[in-house]
């Protein structure tokens, strides 16, 4: 691909003319097929135009105003011309925020539909190793102060409501430090899986500066009490605590946002349940909403990669989810369905290398041969690739091997219809 217009040096230039220029150039790019907003990194903000066979590419440094909420601001002076409907243009603040919280450069992605002309613009954000802070980012973007790790904990002193979930002091310390130890046992299978994985970078990084440990509240299906550096105490009982969220959150009134953090919730009792699983809930510490990512601890564990992988799908699900309520499975919620899979399977190629593509390619094969979905997915892999999927894991149970078996299956319907928004079509029917 050839590439044009590119400038070196990053022109200086106020909020207002940065806004100008970026919807009059866009206007008259026609021809674009991606377009990109861009922190740079020292104040730089980037914007390319990307047309069939060329990409066009300008720099600028913003002199009167933060370059996060100058490029925030370009996203929504693009809304009507691109355009993107509002579902996409109100998650794009939300999601470009979730990235630079995560201390990487946040990448606003818009891409024309393959639709008729005036449909919306897809939308994503990209997260990019990279300082994305400066002496210019306002209050709202200035990067947060470190206050370490939220699961290095101390068990020695607990708020009141915590310790009434006890018997005695004895029982909440023992059981605190299992829970804990289960979601660091898991958090560090994810760091393993996302080390080195440019894709999975940013969703490491919510988990392990953005998830408290969550205590649920026998009986109450849906509270819980978060505990993890930073937070401030608080020694209300938990009957005090309760009413103040009752208060807070009244029935009827617009869907209130998820707090910035999120709470890893262990369950230290042996289950048939053996995968996490991400879930809304009621802070009673904050008074708010909060979003879970619930971690068992079964008698089987999934092997080390395996549950890895699927905290880190979870998170990346949890990243999502900016409000607390259901959201609408319109077309835009299936397309973030479809990127969440996607991101899955980029997880098991990195992870499980040849071992997951050749399952793929097995699938892909039964899939061109029978001309539709299969009828019996479970009798394409042969006692080879089995063996070899396992291997991959370092030796998986039936149970397991099944589940890699069924996302490589997905896999291979995403390879043969090509295209993310075909797979979301897909996943929708599926789900009907």
């Amino acid at each position: 691909m050839t590439t044009g217009a590119t400038e070196a040096d990053p022109r200086v230039v106020t909020e207002r003319e940065f806004v100008d220029e970026l919807v009059s150039i866009s206007r008259a790019r026609t021809a674009t097929e991606f377009l990109y907003l861009m922190a740079q990194g020292a104040g730089v903000v980037g914007v390319q135009w990307e047309q069939p066979g060329i990409d066009h590419l300008r720099r600028y440094r913003v002199r009167d105003a933060c370059p996060h909420c100058v490029i925030l601001a370009g996203a929504q002076a693009l809304a009507p011309v691109l355009p993107l409907d509002l579902m996409r243009a109100g998650r794009t603040r939300p999601q470009y925020e979730t990235v630079l919280r995560t201390g990487r450069l946040p990448h606003l992605a818009f891409a024309r539909p393959a639709g008729p002309p005036g449909a919306s613009w897809l939308g994503d954000c990209h997260a990019v190793v990279g300082d994305p802070h400066t002496d210019a980012d306002c209050p709202r973007h200035v990067v947060p102060a470190p206050n370490g790790d939220p699961l290095a904990l101390r068990l020695g002193s607990l708020p009141r409501a915590v310790r009434e979930l006890y018997p005695h002091d004895g029982a909440a310390t023992a059981d605190l430090s299992h829970r804990l130890r289960i979601a660091q046992d898991w958090r560090a299978d994810a760091q393993a899986v996302a080390s080195g994985i440019r894709e999975a970078a940013a969703t490491w990084a919510f988990l392990r500066n953005s998830c408290v440990l969550g205590v649920p509240v026998p009986g109450a299906d849906g509270l819980v009490l978060t505990l993890g550096s930073g937070l401030a105490p608080d020694d209300r009982p938990l009957a005090e605590l309760h009413a103040a969220a009752v208060r807070a959150l009244p029935a009827g009134a617009r869907p209130p946002a998820y707090q910035e953090r999120a709470c890893l919730v262990p369950d230290p009792v042996p289950g048939a349940q053996r995968m996490p699983t991400y879930a809304g809930a009621v802070d009673l510490s904050a008074a708010a909403p909060v979003r879970t990512l619930r971690l068992p601890a079964p008698r089987r564990p999934l092997s080390a990669t395996g549950r890895g992988v699927l905290l880190l799908y979870e998170a990346r699900h949890a990243m999502g989810r900016h409000v607390a309520t259901a959201p609408e499975r319109d077309s835009a919620y299936w397309e973030s369905e479809a990127a969440l899979h996607i991101f899955e399977f980029t997880l098991l190629e990195r992870v499980a290398g040849r071992h997951y593509q050749e399952a793929v390619a097995a699938y892909v094969q039964a899939l061109r041969r029978a001309a539709d979905l299969l009828a019996r997915p479970h009798k394409v892999l042969d006692r080879r690739r089995r063996k070899a999927l396992s291997t991959a894991f370092g030796g998986l149970d039936d149970e397991e091997l099944h589940l890699w078996a069924s996302v490589a299956y997905r896999n291979a319907i995403l390879v043969l219809l090509g295209d993310p928004q075909a797979f979301a079509v897909h996943l929708r029917r599926q789900a009907a």
